[in-house]
């Protein structure tokens, strides 16, 4: 999705007007184009921006079977099962392609969609995004024979319950382990009841994830989604992952980006203008 615009020319009218009456000048032919080329200036440089993207990888690790993996399926999985066992979603967004450098970051917002869920009941539960501490593989192994709650043979690459690639290097922990593995507190959270459409709504801490993937590339390994309540059963849920066209993750982010030095010279002219007309009526009135 395209970047669009937040923030428009007539937004800066009140404040144009404002500046005229303090110069004590009435809007004339100079003073109007002064003003237009100032709050122009202003307005590119300040004007939030909004894109989405999806996940440029996502997995599925499972407890059940910790060698197998599902990096290549239309869904992921989160959750404890009806048997007990667990699984743990990785999703990965390539932030930096799409933004430019050294934009701020203001809003984000994560939307995900619930594909199925336990089909002898199942339990409400807080999901919640932990910011990953280490590289990991998506693979694209897709299961087949199964209804996808077990995976399938991880190729080399994958990540599974036990590795982060398989089969060279594993996890702190099977699973992975908090705070090393990744971070133990919550980026943010969202109740899953039954199937449908849920957002996980940008915390101060997902804005921070967001931005230091931005800035900091090199260091983004994704959110892990884990269910908070993993002793109790029947709160796995299947979400469409980023191979599923109608159902895939949303990333929604809006940021103010740099301005550019040609927007930056575009106000100082304006500036410098205002100060030229406020300074020639300053002359003509001594005259």
């Amino acid at each position: 999705m395209a970047p669009k615009s937040a923030l428009s020319w007539v937004s800066f009218k009140p404040a144009a007007l404002s500046v005229l009456r303090r110069l004590r000048v009435q809007p004339g032919k100079i003073t109007a184009v002064a003003l237009a080329t100032f709050f122009l200036g202003i307005a590119a440089a300040g004007a939030a921006e909004t894109i989405s993207i999806i996940p440029s990888a996502d997995a599925t690790l499972f407890e059940v079977n910790p060698a197998n993996s599902a990096g290549g399926a239309d869904y992921f999985n989160a959750g404890t099962t009806q048997n007990g066992t667990r699984n743990r979603a990785l999703l990965q967004f390539d932030v930096a392609s799409v933004i430019p450098s050294g934009a701020q970051i203001t809003s984000v917002d994560l939307q995900v969609e619930v594909l199925r869920r336990p089909s002898d009941g199942f339990e409400v539960s807080l999901f919640g995004l932990h910011r990953v501490l280490q590289p990991w593989g998506e693979g694209n192994t897709i299961p087949v024979g199964n209804p996808g709650g077990l995976g399938a043979p991880a190729a080399p690459g994958d990540a599974t319950w036990l590795y982060r690639f398989a089969f060279n290097e594993t996890w702190a922990a099977p699973g992975g382990a908090a705070d090393v593995d990744y971070v133990n507190t919550l980026s943010s959270s969202a109740f899953i009841y039954g199937l449908g459409t849920y957002h996980f709504e940008g915390s101060q801490d997902m804005i921070g994830d967001v931005q230091s993937w931005l800035d900091h590339p090199e260091s983004n390994f994704g959110w892990m989604l884990m269910c908070q309540t993993e002793e109790l059963p029947f709160t796995a849920r299947r979400f469409g992952s980023r191979e599923n066209p109608n159902s895939a993750p949303v990333l929604t982010i809006e940021f103010i980006p740099v301005p550019e030095p040609g927007t930056l010279s575009l106000g100082a002219i304006g500036l410098g203008a205002l100060v030229l007309v406020r300074g020639c009526r300053k002359a003509c009135e001594r005259v």
